[in-house]
C-alpha cells in the first residue's frame, strides 16, 4: 500500500519522492488501493507499504479551498446571532459539551519544508495534542517529516514556534515542544484504550484541510488493525473509526464518549483519496509508553526479524504446493538481517521453497498480524525461537532480534 505523507497546502511544488520500503514483516499480497495518511498532502510522497496512509489533498498542487456560500433570496441565507446575544450552553454530557471541555487541549500545527533549499519552500498543516503543562505537544511523525519550521496554532488563534524534541519513524509519533505560559495548556485526559470496544463513541478534533478545530462523531469501527509507518515498519493493533478524518487531521485527538483521549488519528483507507468512513488512530497506550523517551529526544528500538512475507491461505497453499496450510510464508529474507543469520530461507517470490512459519516461542501463529503482534512485546536483542515448515520437513530456528532498518525501495 502507497502512502503519499504529503503536505496539505503547498506554496510550491514539490516533486514527489520515490516510495519507502515494506516492513520485514508486512503482507506482500494485493491490498486495497489508496490508504492514505491525512496530516500532508499529495505531493512530497514518501511511500509506506502497508495497509495505510499518506495524505490526500483535495485537488491539485497549489489549489485554493473554495468557501460555496448559498445564493438566491434571503430564504436560503445562513442564519446569523444577533449581536450581544450568547450562545445557549451545552447540554452536560453532550458532544457539544465534551468539545467545549477538549478543544483547547488540540493545536494545529504548521511546518515549512525546504526541499529545494532556501529559495525553494512549501507548508503543511496537521494537528497536534496538549500532553502536559510543560509545552510538549503530540502529534505524528509524519506530520513534522522534513521540517525546517515549525508553527503551533492554539484554539483562541495563538501561534508560537515549536521544536521538534523526539521522533520515532517506526511508531509514526513525535513530540513538539512550544514554550508558553501554563495557562495557555489544556492537557488532554487519556482514557484507556485497552477497554475499547467495538460501537464505542469516537470522536475526532482536527484541523481537516486547514480548518481549525473541526469536530465530528463516530464509533469505534474495529480494533488491533495493521497499518504501516512512515518507514515501512508494520503497525499493529491500531483502532479504526468511522469518525471522518481526512488530510490535517493526522496527530489529533480520538476521544471517547466521555471525552477522553484514545487515540491519536493517523491514517485513512480511501479509494477515492477522501473520507469514506476508513480512518486509523494509534491507541494512547502505547504512545504513553513512548512519550518519555520521545519527550528526551531519545532514539526508540523495535524489535526486528528482517523478513517480508504474507499470510498464508489454504488456497495460495495448495497454489504451491505446501503441506503447512496456514501461517506466514517468508517471501524475503533481508539480507544480513536477524533472520538471515539465523538461516530462514526464502526465493524472494511465493514459492515451494519458502519457509512458513507457523510458531514463536511455542505461540502459534496463523497471521502475520500475530507475528508482528507477538514481536512488539519483545525488546532488540531478545532471542525467539522460530517453529518453521521447510519442504515438508519441521525445524525449529533459533533468531535474535535486530533493531528495526527500513529497506530500500528496492527490497520489498
Amino acid at each position: 500500500m502507497r502512502d503519499p505523507f504529503a503536505p496539505d497546502f503547498f506554496e510550491t511544488p514539490v516533486a514527489p519522492e520515490p516510495p519507502t520500503p515494506v516492513e520485514p514483516v508486512q503482507p506482500v499480497q494485493p491490498v486495497p488501493s489508496f490508504p492514505h495518511r491525512p496530516a500532508r498532502s499529495m505531493a512530497a510522497a514518501m511511500l509506506a507499504a502497508g495497509l495505510v496512509v499518506g495524505s490526500v489533498a483535495g485537488g491539485a498542487i497549489g489549489a485554493v479551498l473554495v468557501s460555496h456560500r448559498p445564493s438566491g433570496n434571503s430564504a436560503n441565507a445562513l442564519a446569523t446571532v444577533a449581536p450581544g446575544v450568547a450562545a445557549p450552553a451545552p447540554s452536560p454530557g453532550s458532544f457539544a459539551a465534551i468539545y467545549q471541555q477538549t478543544k483547547d487541549g488540540v493545536v494545529t500545527i504548521t511546518t515549512s519544508i525546504s526541499p529545494g533549499g532556501a529559495r525553494s519552500f512549501s507548508q503543511a498543516e496537521g494537528s497536534g495534542i496538549v500532553v502536559d503543562k510543560q509545552g510538549d505537544i503530540l502529534t505524528n511523525a509524519h506530520v513534522v517529516a522534513g521540517a525546517s519550521q515549525v508553527r503551533v496554532t492554539f484554539s483562541n488563534g495563538h501561534t508560537v514556534s515549536g521544536q521538534v524534541k523526539g521522533v520515532d519513524q517506526s511508531a509514526d509519533l513525535a513530540v513538539v515542544l512550544v514554550s508558553v505560559s501554563q495557562d495557555q495548556l489544556h492537557p488532554l485526559a487519556k482514557g484507556n484504550s485497552d477497554t475499547l470496544q467495538v460501537g464505542d463513541t469516537a470522536l475526532a478534533i482536527g484541523a481537516p484541510f486547514g480548518l481549525q478545530g473541526t469536530f465530528t462523531a463516530g464509533i469505534i469501527s474495529g480494533l488491533n488493525r495493521g497499518t504501516t509507518a512512515p518507514n515501512g515498519r508494520a503497525l499493529t493493533g491500531m483502532i479504526q473509526t468511522d469518525a471522518p478524518i481526512n488530510p490535517g487531521n493526522s496527530g489529533g485527538a480520538l476521544l471517547d464518549g466521555q471525552g477522553q483521549l484514545i487515540g491519536i488519528n493517523d491514517s485513512i483507507q480511501s479509494p477515492v483519496e477522501g473520507n469514506v468512513g476508513v480512518g486509523f488512530a494509534i491507541p494512547i497506550n502505547r504512545a504513553t509508553t513512548l512519550l518519555p523517551s520521545l519527550e528526551k529526544g531519545v532514539a526508540i528500538q523495535h524489535p526486528w526479524l528482517g523478513i517480508s512475507g504474507q499470510t498464508l491461505t489454504a488456497g495460495t497453499a495448495d497454489q504451491l504446493g505446501l503441506s503447512e496450510k496456514s501461517g506466514v510464508l517468508v517471501i524475503q529474507v533481508v539480507p544480513g538481517g536477524p533472520s538471515a543469520k539465523a538461516g530462514l530461507q526464502a526465493d524472494g517470490q511465493a514459492s515451494a521453497n519458502d519457509d512458513v512459519i507457523t510458531a514463536i516461542d511455542g505461540h502459534a501463529i496463523t497471521t502475520i498480524e500475530e507475528l508482528t503482534q507477538y514481536l512488539d512485546t519483545k525488546k532488540v536483542g531478545d532471542r525467539v525461537t522460530l517453529s518453521v515448515t521447510r519442504n515438508g520437513q519441521h525445524i525449529s530456528v533459533g533468531v535474535t532480534l535486530g533493531n528495526f532498518q527500513a529497506q530500500p525501495s528496492a527490497t520489498p
